[in-house]
């Protein structure tokens, strides 16, 4: 696969779908192309994992590059880490609809989370995987960074629509994604520094069609419709190829 672009010396990943794909590693192949990228570029890791979620995927000699998490809400870079909240008013309307509707969830904090969901979903064997973190009670938890609603309920869907937060609906997984308004992977790498049209991204679902859409050149790892927009499709077999070949021949 030999990839063509515009000159950038940037590079962000999603992870799970884009990297990762069982849930817990990444393929060597994928480790390697990303390693040799890191000698000629800087290499940033976007997830919709919260920090503590994604740090066991990577390796760690990978742990010191820039990493987004809770999609925008955590920020770690050499600068120092960010952590963006529910404001006070949104988070006492989701706690309300959370009561009203016996509903079910997945709660990030600055580090702790509470999770009442069922433990078979796919997001359970992802959670705190190194015990890092405490599971403990909603209201103990100081700041709502991220949430996750486990239920597709087409009313609670439009409730949620007049909070003051960003939405992400997943389907296939019958959960409610929510982070605090404004916040998205793309507005994070603004924070980082990285300009629209100034690095390029690998992503798969909706979480990251605004990273992808503002990215100078962008990869769509599957199918995705919602990212027909990309630059170029991978198969995830054909990840570790495409990340070599623009090592070697793209933005230099």
């Amino acid at each position: 696969m030999n990839l063509s672009s515009p000159t950038v010396r940037d590079v962000v990943f999603d992870i799970d779908g884009t990297l990762c794909f069982n849930g817990a590693t990444i393929d060597d192949r994928i480790v390697d192309a990303i390693r040799e990228l890191r000698n000629s570029h800087r290499v940033v890791f976007a997830s919709a994992r919260p920090i503590r979620d994604l740090l066991p995927v990577l390796p760690t000699d990978l742990h010191d590059a820039p990493l987004i998490g809770g999609n925008g809400a955590f920020v770690r870079d050499q600068a120092g880490s960010v952590v963006i909240g529910f404001d006070a008013d949104t988070r006492a309307r989701l706690d309300a609809l959370i009561s009203e509707y016996s509903l079910t969830y997945l709660i990030d904090g600055d580090w702790d989370y509470s999770f009442t969901g069922d433990p078979s979903h796919p997001i359970f064997a992802q959670l705190d995987v190194g015990n890092l973190a405490t599971n403990t009670a909603r209201d103990a938890i100081r700041t709502y960074s991220k949430a996750v609603l486990f239920t597709d309920d087409p009313y609670v869907i439009a409730r949620i629509r007049a909070l003051t937060l960003s939405m992400n609906v997943h389907p296939d997984e019958k959960i409610i994604d929510l982070a605090p308004d404004g916040v998205t992977k793309y507005h994070a790498l603004q924070r980082i520094g990285l300009r629209p049209g100034s690095y390029a991204a690998f992503g798969n679902d909706h979480n990251d069609v605004e990273m992808l859409r503002h990215a100078a050149w962008s990869v769509r790892v599957g199918r995705n419709d919602a990212l027909g927009f990309a630059s170029f499709t991978a198969r995830r077999e054909d990840v570790a190829e495409a990340i070599r070949s623009l090592g070697q021949t793209a933005f230099r």
